[in-house]
């Protein structure tokens, strides 16, 4: 018997907030001609000439001699070599210029220039190991100065309002395995195409389909109580942040990722990977292990087939009965259960033992509308339809039928 999902009554009441992307929700107020104090004047003279080596640092830096030298490094640090010299050919030069060039600089010159060095230094541990202590201490001073420098020329305005409230699509199922899935808004990750598309792949080559298994990582997530962005975006793709509420093991993660640049090699391989925007609402959690139950439920449904010896005639045979429609095969062949959208209170299922299954829902004056299964025959190694008029089947419809004395209609739908 199927969970009776009280969410399924007021399906516009199930929302989740969400932040949108924005690059223009700023508001602040920049100003531009602030001038200089003699104690902060002071405080730049000390770390003047830090600057000028860590310039002559990275100016020093042959691209070519570098890359070959550390072509056997892993692949993260020969992304950080690349990604270093990128920054100084597009965006660092012109600091480098404005330092050797120019006389007096303005607030707003030596703002970039902070920023710049202050980005890079980043990068320059990776060169210069031996000159770790100096860089990030240096790193250290410039984020000083650049703070002071922002307090000084930026008044804080309360930012737009980027809040979102997200209503799902009518796009429901209850898994075989008993969860709520939600198909989302056309993400083909998210609404099983491309798990889907791999199945197919599989089968046309004569290959095995694989035992996917997400059931430890829905556990994982109900004892934890949140879902990450990541696990967000690999199933929704939606240009949105979550509301993060900042729960002490939330600090935690932040203050890990401040001090990567603390750690060795070594520790920085051995370090989780930053979770630290993350969200608690209900909703969201169901959507997410809804999708995972949904993936590990349409792999095992194709786990038969690996017996066959005819893989790609049974996957043609499949897509011809169903007219390619992946929901079709979800339901009829996979076994999920479908709550239509365009007839209130309606769920569609190909399960025989649906009247006893979804009894609850039944009681409480919802449809069900059962169609003919798609089966796969091992003896015969091919796929058949149900037939609801073989005198078995409709036998035991008919027994189901004179038992049942719930509110809701029966349909019994053949082909």
């Amino acid at each position: 018997m199927y969970k009776y999902f009280v969410e399924l009554e007021k399906l516009k009441d199930f929302k989740t907030y969400l932040i949108r992307e924005s690059f223009n929700k700023n508001q602040d107020l920049h100003i531009s001609n602030s001038a200089f104090t003699e104690d902060f004047l002071k405080r730049l003279n000390k770390i003047v000439s830090k600057i000028i080596i860590i310039d002559e640092l990275i100016m020093a830096l042959n691209e070519s001699l570098i890359i070959k030298e550390n072509d056997l490094l892993p692949f993260e640090d020969q992304l950080g070599i690349i990604e270093f010299f990128q920054y100084r050919e597009e965006i660092y030069f012109k600091s480098h210029h404005i330092l050797k060039e120019k006389i007096n600089l303005t607030f707003n010159e030596l703002k970039f220039i902070l920023k710049d060095l202050y980005y890079i230094i980043n990068y320059l541990v990776i060169f210069y190991p031996n000159y770790k202590d100096f860089l990030l201490k240096t790193q250290q001073e410039i984020k000083t100065l650049s703070d002071e420098m922002e307090i000084k020329t930026v008044i804080k305005l309360p930012s737009k309002n980027e809040d979102v409230i997200v209503t799902w699509p009518n796009a429901w199922y209850i898994t075989p395995s008993g969860y709520l899935y939600n198909s989302g808004f056309g993400h083909k990750r998210g609404n099983l195409n491309y798990s889907y598309y791999d199945i197919c792949n599989l089968l046309n080559h004569n290959k095995n389909i694989p035992s996917i298994n997400y059931y430890q990582h829905i556990n994982d997530i109900l004892k934890r109580g949140y879902i990450t962005y990541d696990e967000f975006q690999t199933y929704s793709n939606l240009m949105y942040k979550l509301p993060t509420v900042f729960t002490p093991e939330v600090e935690q993660e932040l203050m890990r990722y401040k001090n990567i640049l603390e750690m060795d090699k070594e520790e920085y391989k051995k370090m989780a990977t930053f979770e630290f925007e993350r969200s608690y609402q209900k909703n969201l959690i169901t959507l997410i292990i809804g999708h995972l139950a949904a993936e590990t439920s349409l792999f095992s449904s194709f786990i038969k087939i690996n017996e066959s010896l005819h893989k790609n005639e049974i996957i043609t045979q499949l897509n011809h009965l169903t007219m390619n429609d992946l929901r079709d095969v979800l339901v009829r062949f996979s076994g999920f259960h479908k709550i239509e959208s365009s007839i209130d209170n309606t769920i569609t299922t190909s399960s025989l033992n649906g009247i006893t299954e979804f009894s609850e829902y039944l009681k409480r004056g919802w449809n069900l509308q059962i169609i003919p299964r798609i089966i796969y025959d091992k003896n015969e190694d091919k796929l058949f339809e149900m037939d609801f008029n073989s005198s078995f089947v409709s036998k035991y419809l008919d027994d189901e039928l004179s038992k049942y004395k719930g509110k809701g209609k029966i349909l019994i739908k053949d082909k």
